[in-house]
């Protein structure tokens, strides 16, 4: 069976949100799968990075033997061998997600919840680890403890810290040269993962109801609706 870990702090129920353009929600419908990206592609430098006291003693167990891996490699292997699904934790909109990530005008949000994501990640007969993000000062850090090439991945720069990020990642063995830059892991079913689709704030209506169609098109039953940020309150 395989092994789904997450952290204690977060919920089955919490709500969680990705944000994208149209044609990755077309991905989605059409491939019936989600989207992974090996850990290595994303723009961030310090993806993966490793804290300076990391560092130090991975290479100081490796130079007594051990271990036999130097924190070069530790790094390599952490990004090369981890797929990463990046995911908001909450329900309520954000404008700055809406503009950096999908559009404010011709964006889409998928919500889900935990609990759907754990289910869709057991269909793939594979471990994952599914990681709040902590958001930190990597040259401070020096408390954590690192065992695993996934849990380096739970961190990222404090100047993140308004993504409000849980991130969904998928080991696999380490081998740049086979190893593709992502994945896309079939959905069983895309209810199983999807509860609702979300329209951008600044969408007109004929987006709006093209969203819809092609979301019917595809069979997609979650409900689709307007952003809460998108009307004044009356």
């Amino acid at each position: 069976m395989p092994v789904i870990s997450t952290d204690s702090e977060i919920r089955e129920s919490d709500t969680i949100q990705r944000y994208m353009d149209l044609p990755k929600l077309l991905d989605l419908l059409h491939f019936k799968a989600l989207y992974l990206r090996r850990a290595d592609g994303f723009t961030d430098r310090l993806e993966g990075a490793l804290f300076p006291s990391l560092r130090s003693s991975i290479n100081a167990a490796h130079s007594a033997r051990e271990i036999p891996y130097d924190a070069d490699y530790f790094y390599e292997r952490s990004r090369v061998g981890n797929y990463v699904s990046c995911w908001t934790l909450g329900e309520k909109d954000s404008m700055a997600h809406w503009q950096l990530y999908a559009g404010a005008k011709t964006g889409v949000a998928v919500t889900s919840t935990i609990k759907q994501l754990v289910s869709t990640a057991l269909s793939w007969n594979r471990d994952s680890v599914i990681h709040r993000v902590k958001y930190v000062d990597h040259r401070r850090v020096n408390k954590y403890v690192i065992g695993n090439y996934t849990d380096v991945l739970q961190f990222k720069h404090e100047a993140y810290t308004y993504e409000k990020e849980l991130r969904l990642i998928v080991p696999q063995e380490a081998d740049r040269q086979s190893n593709p830059m992502s994945l896309r892991l079939k959905v069983p079913n895309l209810e199983t993962l999807v509860s609702g689709v979300v329209v951008a704030p600044e969408a007109d209506e004929e987006f709006y109801e093209a969203v819809k169609e092609l979301c019917r098109r595809y069979d997609l039953k979650a409900p689709v609706r307007r952003s809460k940020l998108t009307g004044v309150p009356v």
